[in-house]
Parts: C-alpha cells; sequence; structure tokens
C-alpha cells in the first residue's frame, strides 16, 4: 500500500461510520396534544351543578340496593359520562359509568350489589364530564 492510501484510510473509515450511525439514527418526534375546547372559540364548560341520587332496591330483598336513578339539575352542555362513586363503610369504593347527552337531565345506573345489612354508605359523589357536582 502506498501512504497517502494508509493515510486516507482512518478518514474514510470515520466516514462510512458517520453515515451509517446517521442513517441509523431515530427521528425525534414531536407530539402536540390539544387541550379541551381548543377547537373551538371557548372552554368547554358542564352546566351541571347539582344532582340528586334516587337509590332502586331489590323487590323481593329491599335492604339490598340494585340501582340508582340520578337527575340532574340541567344537562351539562357537553355529551359525556357521568361518574357515580359509593364508598362503603368497610372502604370499598364502587364506579359505576354511564354516558349523558349535552341536554340529558336523567341518568340510569344498574349493576349495584349493596346489602344494607352487611355495610352502610358513608359517600356518594357525582362527577357529570369531568365536573364535579352536588349529590
Amino acid at each position: 500500500m502506498n501512504g497517502k492510501l494508509k493515510k486516507a484510510l482512518p478518514l474514510l473509515g470515520a466516514l462510512v461510520f458517520l453515515m451509517v450511525g446517521a442513517a441509523l439514527a431515530v427521528p425525534a418526534i414531536n407530539l402536540n396534544v390539544q387541550p379541551i375546547g381548543g377547537g373551538g372559540n371557548s372552554n368547554v364548560k358542564v352546566a351541571t351543578t347539582s344532582a340528586a341520587v334516587n337509590w332502586q332496591f331489590d323487590s323481593t330483598n329491599p335492604w339490598v340496593i340494585t340501582g340508582a336513578s340520578i337527575t340532574l339539575d340541567q344537562g351539562p352542555g357537553v355529551a359525556g359520562n357521568l361518574d357515580l362513586y359509593i364508598t362503603l363503610d368497610n372502604g370499598t369504593v364502587i364506579h359505576k359509568t354511564a354516558s349523558v347527552d349535552a341536554s340529558g337531565t336523567s341518568v340510569t345506573i344498574s349493576g349495584l350489589n349493596i346489602d344494607l345489612t352487611k355495610n352502610a354508605i358513608t359517600r356518594v359523589a357525582v362527577v357529570v364530564a369531568g365536573k364535579k357536582v352536588t349529590a
């Protein structure tokens, strides 16, 4: 090998290494998240401020709650979920979800099985489209 080629080999090797490294590089990914209401001219506001919860009882055992009828003071103004949280005296939290229309004021929750001879309800919370309302 001649002297010029011996001097050029390390430079050529470094160039090849840089080109391979650049080809394997992971591109940067930019993620832009649009906030709620960002597509409109104003923020989303939930109009509901209070809810009444009426329990539904088992027809053969009046000590067992099987569901709830929830009446909102007004429609939330935006379609979304209604979340019902029931806390029992033993620390268990029961969570049920139902969908609610923008103008809906009545929601029915089923699938509860709370035996009041075994546990007492210590707290009830209603969250409408992400906003906690007075229950």
